[in-house]
Order: structure tokens, then sequence, then C-alpha cells
């Protein structure tokens, strides 16, 4: 053979194997890039820092459970083959094969089973092959009546079609039980194919054909001697702490945001769960397995009816410190497998094939099965952490100027102004006439009411009660009267709500993706904007609508490179319009738009306004100590601005340590009067007019 023809020979598997890496690593980098425009790298560190502890030890229990029932069924086969091998270096060997599983593409890295039992526990290659094999099938045999069973329990809520999950579930359960049962004569059909088919290699392709057979043979004995049965059943408590173990890291992520175990469903988790790993199964996956499981989690949790951003976080996060994990465990058990200790402990050959009779071995895996739930269920009843209340912060006293500029604010504008406050230890909604006095609780629970509005008519408020201050927490549409009274809940999953200029309708925030139009009276919320036609994938944030009904303007994180921009959008076109960086916009009465500006403020921040035109006007920006403005707001007649500021680093919005105070002030030249002069955080003040009880 020529030489030049020998090198190309030897070349093209090595192209071949980096055009696959870097296929691989141009998935990986695609999907995140696609997730990142989405979530900020921020915010799925946030996620992890949060996480619940209890659930994560939850999480490890199960974990190492399940690790645990896989070294059981690798023992039970290879003893029947004929060896026994030592636990404990055996467990390793699991922990070494669980990182490998998914750090090649195609779950080729599973394969590290039949390496380690022949180089390490001296086991020969038909028998290990013939485990490796069984366990394979037996875990996709095990895992598709919990398919047939969740896609049945979940039904048709969500996007995705029961039917579908169901005839799914039953191909791969066929699938399966045909794969099961053609094994033996599989491996020897294709022992007598490969020794045909390498005539000029007539020793090595008999010697093939001699292991392939003897692995058949090897299956055939397991199955003569009734130890499916066994398998099945550690196959399917391996399953079970797995995708368990997945469920309860997925409650660790979100149960500090305040979900709850019954928003939940265990069914659909899992078929989510499910189809992710089943896409990082395939061929081109990603690098190490990130990239195809993320972009499956973020679609299939969305179709199952969760938010995306969730989706979209919960996909980072939870495979990430899975992975992690993983790797961790893997690392570990490789460097102690390098230990003197592990070759004085050889493998042997077995005394008996099998050593328990059915009947007892049925009964040590259903205590074994009960023994790792209670374990997790006596995690899971750990104290919780206590939740973070507020504190107070240090109170100033006013001058007599600024008392005397306070209280001339009672006679003019009067009224009340409506805010939320962290004063109770969490935020509520609160009132108080506008020079300090009569402060009194509208809202106040012990979850957290915020992002306050009234009615036009002054009568009612309507506000957003969320779990925790976390800003993906499940959160709620509330109304009420002025003084708290007949309230009730208007919608769920919603946030920062603003009153229609009639007074009818309440529009408001829902997954920092859309719009949405509520009656005060009930009813089911419809979106109003973006529509069928989207907004790029992008987020809308903090709505407010215009004093004639029929614009929208909201902060994303589209048109700028860097943090919010300003849009507006006609309501009845759906044409959005970006209008530049900033934050908070609000409404003049005349169409002219309030906001938050940063670039070449004084602390980092100030109030400006602008109109049609590009032309944007500074409407108030001072210097210390009180001079990060945030909140701001027009009265509805248009003559009162209305803000909160606090000094330099304590403004942070969810803080409790922050401390920002209220300001009024007459527009377009009054003086700003501050308003409070405790150590809460007051924010997004109000004015309600003298019509209010």
């Amino acid at each position: 053979m020529p030489m030049t023809t020998a090198r190309s020979d030897a070349a093209a598997p090595r192209w071949r194997r980096a055009w696959i890496l870097v296929v691989n690593a141009a998935v990986t980098v695609a999907i995140f890039g696609h997730l990142f425009r989405h979530v900020r790298p921020g915010e799925v560190l946030e996620l992890l820092r949060n996480v619940d502890r209890r659930a994560v030890a939850m999480f490890a229990a199960l974990s190492l459970a399940t690790s645990g029932f896989r070294l059981w069924r690798y023992r039970l086969l290879l003893r029947f083959s004929g060896w026994e091998a030592p636990a404990g270096q055996l467990f390793l060997i699991v922990l070494v094969r669980n990182a490998f599983s998914d750090l090649l593409p195609a779950r080729l890295g599973t394969l590290i089973d039949v390496y380690f039992f022949t180089s390490r526990l001296g086991v020969p290659l038909a028998a290990a092959l013939s485990c490796f094999s069984i366990t394979f099938v037996f875990e996709i045999l095990a895992l598709s009546p919990l398919v047939v069973l969740a896609a049945w329990r979940a039904g048709p809520g969500g996007r995705m079609s029961a039917g579908g999950l169901l005839t799914g579930g039953v191909l791969l359960l066929a699938g399966t039980v045909a794969a099961l049962a053609l094994m033996p004569w599989a491996f020897r059909m294709v022992g007598r194919l490969a020794g045909r088919w390498l005539p000029r290699r007539a020793s090595w392709g008999h010697r093939l054909e001699t292991l392939l057979a003897e692995t058949g043979s090897e299956v055939d004995r397991i199955r003569a001697a009734g130890l499916y049965g066994r398998v099945l059943a550690l196959s399917l408590l391996l399953r079970l702490g797995k995708y368990s173990s997945l469920y309860v890291f997925l409650y660790a992520l979100l149960g500090p945001l305040g979900y709850e175990w019954s928003q939940l469903d265990p069914a659909r988790v899992f078929l989510g769960l499910c189809a992710s790993e089943l896409a990082a199964s395939l061929p081109v996956s990603g690098i190490a397995g990130f990239g195809v499981y993320e972009g499956t989690w973020a679609l299939v949790f969305r179709l199952l009816g969760f938010a995306p951003e969730i989706a979209k976080m919960t996909s980072i996060a939870h495979h990430l410190f899975t992975q992690a994990w993983g790797y961790g465990l893997g690392l570990a058990a490789m460097a102690a497998l390098l230990l003197p200790v592990w070759r004085r402990r050889a493998t042997r050959p077995a005394g008996t094939p099998v050593l328990d009779r059915p009947a007892a071995f049925y009964r040590k895996v259903a205590v074994a099965g009960m023994g790792a739930t209670a374990v997790a269920i006596l995690l899971a009843r750990l104290p919780a952490p206590s939740p973070r209340a507020g504190t107070a912060g240090r109170a100033d006293v006013p001058t007599p100027a600024e008392q005397a500029a306070r209280a001339a604010l009672l006679a003019e504008p009067g009224g009340w102004l409506v805010f939320d406050s962290s004063r109770s230890g969490t935020f509520g909604i609160w009132r108080m006439r506008p020079d300090g006095s009569a402060p009194a609780p509208v809202a106040d629970s012990p979850a957290h009411e915020m992002y306050p509005d009234p009615s036009p008519d002054g009568q009612r408020i309507v506000y957003a009660r969320a779990l925790t201050l976390s800003r993906r927490s499940p959160a709620e549409i509330r109304i009420c009267r002025m003084d708290g009274g007949e309230d009730r809940r208007l919608a769920e999953d919603g946030t920062f709500p603003t009153f229609s200029p009639d007074g009818t309708e309440v529009y408001f925030e829902r997954g920092r993706a859309a719009v949405m139009a509520v009656s005060i009276t009930g009813g089911l919320p419809r979106e109003v904007f973006p529509g069928p036609r989207g907004f790029g994938g992008h987020q809308i944030v903090k709505p407010r609508i215009s004093m004639d009904g029929r614009h929208v303007v909201f902060i994303s994180n589209r048109g700028g490179r860097r943090g919010w921009q300003v849009w507006v959008a006609d309501l009845a076109t759906g044409e959005a319009r970006h209008l530049g960086p900033g934050c908070e916009p609000g409404w003049f009465p005349d169409g002219r738009i309030v906001f938050i500006r940063e670039d070449g403020m004084r602390q980092g921040t100030g109030i400006s306004m602008r109109g049609i035109g590009p032309a944007v006007e500074t409407v108030h920006d001072e210097d210390e100590p009180l001079g990060h403005e945030y909140f701001p707001s027009v009265s509805r007649d248009g003559r009162w601005l209305m803000w909160s500021a606090c000094r330099p680093g304590q403004h942070d919005h969810l803080n409790f340590a922050s401390n920002y105070q209220i300001f009024l002030r007459r527009l377009p030249t009054g003086q700003a009067i501050r308003v409070t002069f405790d150590g809460w955080n007051n924010r997004w003040p109000k004015l309600v007019s003298d019509s209010s009880p």
C-alpha cells in the first residue's frame, strides 16, 4: 500500500472526530447563546445560590440511593456470570460510569462499564458485554411504563398531546420488549455477519464471532434462570430514584421563589426530564452534554405549561448543578480507584450464582425502596430556614424648613399617598397623607404586596402579591378599596398592575413576556401585547397604559447593548417603537413619557421625560445625600411629580437594607419636598385625590 494512502486512511478518523467535536461545540454555543438572550447569567447564579438546602440534601440522598440500586443490579448479573466483585470497588465504578455517561455523545460514555469490568475487575469480556447490554435494555424497558403512566396522569394540559405521549410510551415499551427478546439472536447474527464480512482478517473476525456468540449465550442463561424479573425490579427502583432526585432538585431551585410542591406536577416534570435526556442521547448534543439538553428542556417545559423564563432559567441551573454533582463524584471515585487498597481486593469466582430466593429478594427490594423514601421524607421535614424579615434602617429628623414644606402639602395637593413599604417586616401596601401623617396599612400580609396603582376615581387600589421577593416568584393581581376592604384576587400569574383610563380594567405584566388585561369584575385575562407576532422572545417588563388608553410603555432587554430600554407600542396595531435607554417609564396626561435615566445623571440616576420626538429633558436630578432617584409617577392632573430616592449604596429595590424615601414636587419648577424620614424602604408612590375615603 502506498504511504500516502496509509496516511490518508489514518488521518480520516482524526478529521471525523475533529468535525464531530466542532459540531457539538457549535450546538452548545448556539443554544446557550439563545437562552442567555432571554435570561441573564446572574439570574441563573442567583437561582443556584438560593436553593432550598433541605431539598438539595434530599436530592443527594436519592442520587446516592440510585447508584446503590445500580450497584445491586451489577452484582446480581456478575454473580450469575460467576464473578464476585468487591462492593466498594464496584460502587466507585458506578460513580465513574455516571460521570462518563454524559461526557460523550449518544451515551457512549456508559461503555466505560465494560472497560472497568474487564481491566479492573478481571471479568471476561463476554460476561461484561452481556451485563452491559441487559442493563442498557432494561433501563429503557423500566422507563417505558413510567412514560405511559405519566402521559396518562398529565392529561391534555399544556400544549403537548396526551394521546401522542401515550402512543410514544407504548411504542417504546413494545420496542424494548422486542429488543430484549431478540437480543441473544442479534448477538449471534452480528457475530456471523462479522465473520463473513472480514475475510482478509479471518482470525480477528473469528474471535469477534466467538465473543458475540458467547455474549448471546450469557444473555440466554440469564433469561433462562428467571433473573429478568429481578433485573426489571432493580431497574424500576433505579429509574424512580433517578427521576425523583431530579424532580426534588427542581423544587430546590423553585421553592425559594415561592413555588409549592403542588405546583410542580410530577407527571409533567417527569415527561420534561425524559424528553431532555432523550435529546441529550443524540449523536450531536453539545459538549459534555451541555446544549441540546437545555434547549429541549426549555421547549418541552414551556409546552407542558411552565412560564417561559422559568423554563429557560431552570434548564441551565438544573443541568449545571446535576452535571457538576455527577462529575465531582466521578472524579473523586476515579481518584479513589487508584488507591493501593483496591489492588488487594481482586474479583473472585462466585460461590453460588443466586443467593436469594425470589420472595426474599423482592422483600429486600421493597425494604430498600421504602428506606430511600423514608430518608428523603425525613430530610424534607427538617426545619425550613426562617424567611428574611425587614429591619429598620437609620431614621432622619426633618429640619424646621423640611417640616414646614411638608406641612404645606396637606393643603396642596392634599389627598393621599399610596405606596409599598417594608415597615411591617415584609413589603405591604400603605397610605398616608402627603405631609406624612396618618400612615395606615391597606394590604399587608406575611407575603409581599407591591406595586400599588389607584383607580381614576380614587376608590380602589390594585396591587401584586408575591410569595417571595425573587423576580421570578409566583405572584397574583389583587384589588381592594382604599381602606383595604373587599380585598380579592383578580388574576393569577401576574405582577405590576395598572388601571385602564376608565377604571373598568386592569393591565398587568405576565411572565416578563406579555401585557394582559382583566376586568375589575373578574374573568379570564386577555393578552393585549405583543399578541401573535410576539416580541422576538425579548422581555416585556413594567408596562404602563397611556391616559388615553391607546399606547403602552414598557422596558425591555431589546434594543440596546446593555441596560434596560424604553419601548412604546400602539395597542391597536401592535407596532412597537424603541425610545432609548431608560427604566420605569410612566405617562404625563398629555402623552409625554416620564422615566429613569442613568447616563450622565448625578448619583447614577435622574428623572427625565420625552415626547414623540427624540429630545430628552431632565425633570429632576438631585445630588447627595438622597440623589439616587427611582419609582417616578405623575399625578393624573399633571401637576405633581412623585418619586423615591436613597443614599449611595442603598438602591437595591428588593433589599430590606435599602432606604428609599418619598418626595413630591410641584411641576414644572417647584421645590422637591421630602415626605418620609423613616428607616424603611418606601417605593412606588402614587397620589390619590381628596375624593378618596
